[in-house]
């Protein structure tokens, strides 16, 4: 029936607890993000940790008969002594390698500006590269303190997103009731079919991007050193780690590596800009696709203007988190907008 209007003429259209339900909570959101952005990208950090620390859990409780609470904190533990074992082993190497890649860095640098010539495009070129660390010197003491500071920063993060990670881990039904018991019933179910799917898109992202991080470091690492570029561990190293942001990542590892190499002539800096291009096409087009294609296949065009969107939102974790951010988005525009509001059936 049409609303009546009150004794004082008044039309008043009631709206459905449904809807009002999921607008209080979309604004709950937003302020949220207004007033302490970082706090929802930290909290989907911990749930990307959480599914983590799940797949390997779950596998380890089948195998000895467990509870998965109990797997969780074995797989912690494991984790915590491996970390442990490879600090003990690796960090001065690693500290000595880095130290070398900070030093060598700025005298690469210096050969590139002097490779490009005094004329023409080389020389505009070198006359917006970065100057040599002999001449930064007092912005370098000011650029230390401030990573000093970022860096206390990023620790608590990190251990927010760890403590998150691990309760989420132990108990993640008991998260997932809480935070439908806020939506009205009617929506519940599916609500819960959406985080549910939502779960099985992050897990294939995880499992896909993990197996393409060891496999591209592996790689890396073996060509660097058939090719002769020093450092070639902790640039694998940092390969690997920058593999977690598809695309943009495997250019931005490529750089230092491309640096070093022209210390030594422009032919190898040639030979590894061909390794890094071959090693990112076989990455992404056979890695990635064969474990996310039916799991969390997202367009390259989306993941790029996510990255582009997020990271002009939220800075460095905004393009970190970009890529899980819009698997998920992908997945509740469909279930809610396209299927739910709009009304069209599931894609085949």
């Amino acid at each position: 029936t049409a609303p009546q209007p009150d004794r004082g003429g008044i039309v008043r259209v009631r709206m459905p607890q449904t809807t009002a339900s999921v607008l209080i909570l979309l604004g709950v959101l937003l302020a949220t993000l207004w007033l302490a952005p970082e706090a929802p990208l930290l909290g989907f950090a911990g749930v990307l940790l959480a599914i983590a620390l799940r797949l390997p859990a779950g596998w380890l409780a089948r195998q000895i008969g467990t509870r998965r609470w109990v797997a969780v904190l074995g797989v912690v533990g494991g984790l915590v002594a491996l970390i442990a074992l490879a600090v003990w082993f690796a960090i001065d190497p690693l500290v000595e390698q880095a130290n070398a890649l900070a030093d060598k860095l700025p005298q690469s640098l210096n050969a590139l500006r002097e490779r490009l010539g005094t004329g023409g495009v080389g020389a505009w070129i070198a006359e917006r590269l970065p100057a040599a660390a002999s001449d930064q010197a007092e912005g370098a003491m000011s650029t230390a303190a401030s990573a000093a500071f970022g860096l206390f920063n990023g620790l608590g993060d990190t251990v927010f997103v760890i403590l998150i990670g691990i309760y989420l881990a132990i108990a993640p039904r008991n998260y997932l009731n809480g935070a439908l018991s806020l939506l009205h019933p009617a929506l519940e179910r599916p609500a819960r079919q959406t985080l549910d799917e939502c779960w099985e898109v992050l897990r294939g992202f995880l499992i896909g991007q993990g197996f393409a991080m060891v496999v591209t470091g592996t790689l890396t690492w073996i060509g660097l050193l058939l090719l002769g570029v020093p450092l070639a561990g902790v640039l694998a190293v940092i390969t690997a780690v920058l593999g977690f942001i598809p695309y943009i990542g495997p250019l931005i590892a490529a750089v230092p590596a491309i640096l070093l190499a022209l210390v030594e002539s422009p032919s190898l800096a040639l030979w590894v800009a061909l390794l890094f291009l071959v090693i990112q096409n076989i990455e992404g087009n056979v890695l990635t696709p064969l474990v996310q294609q039916r799991t969390a296949d997202v367009s390259p065009v989306l993941l790029l203007l996510a990255q582009v969107l997020f990271g002009t939102l939220f800075g460095l974790l905004g393009v970190l988190l970009a890529a899980p951010l819009a698997a998920v988005g992908q997945v509740i525009v469909r279930r809610a907008y396209v299927e739910g509001w709009l009304g069209r059936a599931p894609a085949k």
